[in-house]
């Protein structure tokens, strides 16, 4: 049984997602799971049968991961893998309790979020601009350890880049379709201005 309330933060990469969670299960006292943190440990109960999409990417080296797959074979792996992972995330969020909790992570589909819903302010998509993601990206340290495991970093990360626009854009395009909550983070705006719209958005 899941939790008696849950707030959903879906989204794409780069958007301050982690961050807004944090503050919010913080501010309000509220459990946080951060699908990211889970995904390890979901890869461990994978089987071919079951998650055929998580399979094949747990065995890709980054060179196929990011250069030598097209953009777009990329992009329908990642969300086959998001839409799987999804199945581990509601499992967990079963083993939680009744208290409430924040849960972020691109796993959160809109279609996959949309029929657990009680409220519609209980979810919120937040999407950066492509302008706004490449620049943020560029700042994370963390990716150039990932990238220098390709034969052609620059090429890897264009391909990185053009694949989570394409995500974002998605993601987007559903959450309007399904007339849910959805946040555009282009920088003309603080984080403390996002988090207030979320809070707005869930006590409305």
């Amino acid at each position: 049984m899941l939790p008696s309330s849950i707030y959903w933060i879906g989204g794409s990469a780069c958007a301050g997602k982690s961050t807004l969670a944090g503050m919010y299960a913080e501010k309000y006292g509220l459990q946080l799971y951060a699908c990211d943190e889970h995904f390890d440990q979901h890869l461990q109960r994978i089987t071919a049968e079951r998650q055929p999409a998580l399979s094949r990417i747990s065995g890709l080296t980054m060179n196929e991961v990011f250069l030598t797959r097209e953009v777009q074979e990329q992009l329908d792996t990642y969300i086959e893998c998001f839409q799987e992972d999804f199945s581990f995330v509601l499992d967990d969020l079963a083993c939680m309790g009744e208290e409430a909790v924040v849960v972020e992570g691109n796993q959160l589909l809109p279609a996959l979020v949309a029929p657990l819903l009680r409220h519609t302010d209980r979810a919120i998509w937040v999407i950066p601009t492509e302008q706004f993601q490449l620049e943020h990206y560029s700042k994370r340290t963390w990716i150039q350890g990932i990238l220098q495991r390709t034969e052609e970093p620059e090429h890897a990360f264009c391909n990185w880049m053009k694949r989570d626009a394409l995500f974002a854009e998605k993601v987007k395009q559903e959450a309007l379709r399904l007339k849910l909550p959805l946040m555009e983070v282009d920088g003309s705006t603080s984080l403390q201005e996002n988090f207030e719209r979320i809070e707005r958005c869930f006590s409305s």
